[in-house]
């Protein structure tokens, strides 16, 4: 009954489980064991078979022995699998991420669809079951369990590829440092191949008549024999086949290293012979180029994104497999971090670019290799099913944290701020006989900024800022001149030097210690009396150093990290003393002209008067690092 089954291995899965016997079948029967434990999930030794042998089926080979090299590559992709799916389903539980019912019956109904299709008829499939000894009720019951973990493993997967380009970025300094390391790696090739394969561990006779046939349709070609003619009828890569042997141009860090190094061995317009452990390829090249920087650079830069999102992800799954009970044939298996793929390249004096040729007329974009062999950076694909192989491993890397600039960066950022200040301005000044009550003591302003990283964590630059408090109106309460209202007004404009400090909290998240001092000019500042047809006028100036020091929180809005929210509280110190005022009066009212000389302004009791801005001030704002790129 297996062969009838082949390429879903979910019914023999579920005879295993429940220790069936099997109808009449020559195929020998696996031992009803338990093979792997992974928390409260199990895959029993019928399940693992299975799984093992679909890798090969897909490929149109037969599985291999049990215990040789291909076999247990396999078995480890099926384990590993599984694994990965298990624990995906529980974060989908613990994300609370639901699937909904109608989701996974349809599912079911498919795949039941599927197996009846290996039938001559419904009758022959019920039949096989009863002779199973399950009914296609406990069938559905299985597939629809196995497909709902399937299913929420693939939907959180999703949620977190979805995530991923906004957790790492990917330098220029990083782009120009790899291709200084490998330039190689992006030179370029347009050739058509024809494969003659040999399969794993051919004998010597098998394989010299493989070579021999090679051997015969290069000298053909040598003969003037169309290559798109003989690729049509002898090469074994259908997907080049069928354009005439012609797999397009690529870059040699995309093919298998011993076909690259066959390939741009030959001369432009050259034939040649390539053996690789795939087979033997007669490979004509048309022509090959080296590799330019400008034009390669984007390039580079989604590769090593890949590479450093796939270690994001591996980190993530890592994180998930720390903790878990996983036990394979018996035995318990430790934690073992994964090793990240990204590996940066050490910084390098640039070395010039070489010339490029004709070859880089071609188009860098390229559709993915189809030519056997070729090596195309793995993607972490969510499970099909659970022998789906789990993408390469690796724990997030690189030279910046994502969220930080690069140095030599600039940022921009603009604030909006409200402040209270400490001071009381009008009491100091009026002394205890008035009562002042100066109403509402806050401010507001803003502030432009533009910064420099000197490196990823420390930033300096200037900024610009303007504050004011809010006006003050002071009623005499003496009756006598209850008729007398002052309103008092001040703001501040100056420029400041800063210096910030970041430090990364998460993949989105930075906190920021700033402390600024520069020069300030009161702006505006004054106070003016009306009532009983009086009106009286002072103007303040006054010029000081001041500065504030604080923490803010950064949050990013963007997936390129080039945007952010920041939240800010600080304290300032800013006082204006002396101060000098200019009085007008246009008739005899209450300011007290000895208090508002020529020369400075003065309190009540003698000493020398201030206006304030000293205080706590919190400030919401944007800022722009304009050496990122969103993503």
């Amino acid at each position: 009954m297996r062969n009838k089954w082949s390429g879903v291995f979910w019914a023999a899965a579920f005879l295993a489980l429940f220790g069936r016997a099997g109808a009449a079948d020559s195929s020998p029967k696996t031992v009803d064991e338990i093979a792997l434990v992974v928390d409260q999930d199990a895959m029993t030794r019928g399940e693992m078979e299975e799984a093992i042998a679909d890798l090969f089926v897909a490929q149109g080979l037969k599985p291999p022995a049990a215990g040789s090299r291909e076999y247990e590559e396999a078995k480890k992709e099926v384990v590993d699998g599984f694994i990965r799916e298990v624990l995906l389903a529980e974060e989908a539980d613990r994300q609370k991420v639901e699937i909904s019912d109608g989701e996974v019956d349809r599912q079911v109904d498919q795949e039941l669809d599927n197996m009846k299709k290996r039938f001559a008829s419904d009758a022959e499939f019920e039949e096989d079951l009863k002779k199973e000894g399950i009914s296609e009720d406990d069938l559905r019951s299985y597939l629809h369990d196995n497909l709902l973990r399937r299913m929420k493993a693939n939907r959180v997967l999703q949620i977190k590829q979805h995530d991923l380009p906004g957790s790492v970025f990917i330098s220029d300094e990083e782009v120009k440092n790899y291709f200084s390391q490998h330039p190689e790696d992006y030179e370029q090739a347009r050739f058509s191949i024809i494969l003659f394969r040999i399969p794993p561990k051919s004998k010597p006779a098998y394989v010299a008549e493989v070579e021999k046939q090679a051997d015969g349709v290069l000298a053909d070609l040598k003969g003037g024999a169309d290559f798109a003619a003989q690729a049509k009828k002898y090469s074994e890569d259908p997907s080049s086949a069928q354009n005439g042997g012609d797999v397009g141009t690529h870059y040699r860090l995309d093919l298998d290293p011993e076909l690259a190094k066959g390939v741009f061995a030959l001369p432009d317009n050259g034939l040649g012979i390539v053996k690789t452990p795939d087979g033997v390829y007669v490979v004509k090249l048309e022509h090959k180029g080296t590799a330019d920087y400008d034009t390669v650079a984007p390039d580079i830069k989604q590769h090593l994104l890949k590479q450093k999102q796939d270690d994001a992800l591996n980190q993530w799954l890592d994180g998930l497999r720390k903790n878990a009970y996983i036990v394979v044939d018996g035995k318990v298996i430790d934690y073992k971090e994964s090793v990240p793929e990204f590996q940066p390249a050490p910084a390098a004096a640039p070395t010039p670019a070489p010339a490029s040729n004709a070859a880089q007329t071609e188009t860098a974009a390229m559709e993915p290799t189809t030519v056997s062999g070729a090596q195309t950076p793995s993607s972490p694909n969510a499970p099909a099913t659970a022998a789906e192989a789990e993408s390469s491993g690796g724990s997030a890397g690189g030279t910046l944290y994502p969220t930080l600039p690069e140095g030599g960066g600039v940022a921009m950022e603009i604030f909006a701020q409200g402040f209270s200040f400490q001071h009381q301005d009008l009491s100091d000044f009026y002394g205890p006989a008035v009562n002042t009550n100066q109403g509402f003591p806050f401010g507001a302003g803003f502030h432009l900024g533009v910064d420099i990283a000197l490196d990823p964590t420390l930033l300096l630059g200037l900024k610009a800022e303007a504050l004011r408090k809010f006006t003050e109106t002071v009623n005499f309460s003496p009756s006598n001149e209850s008729s007398y209202a002052d309103q008092w007004g001040s703001g501040t404009a100056g420029g400041a030097l800063e210096a910030k400090l970041l430090i990364p909290l998460d993949e989105s998240t930075n906190f920021i210690i700033h402390a600024a001092g520069g020069y300030y000019f009161l702006l505006g500042a004054s106070v003016t009396e009306t009532g009983a047809s009086v009106t009286e006028n002072a103007n303040f100036s006054a010029a000081n150093i001041g500065g504030d020091a604080g923490g803010s929180i950064e949050f990013f809005l963007d997936e390129g990290k080039s945007t952010s929210l920041d939240l800010d509280v600080s304290y300032r110190y800013l006082k204006f003393q002396p101060v000098t005022p200019k009085l007008t009066v246009n008739n005899n009212g209450n300011l007290p002209a000895s208090q508002l000389s020529s020369s400075t302004l003065t309190d009540s009791d003698g000493s020398p008067g201030e206006i304030d801005f000293s205080g706590v001030q919190v400030g919401i704002g944007v800022r722009f690092y304009l050496d990122k790129e969103g993503s």
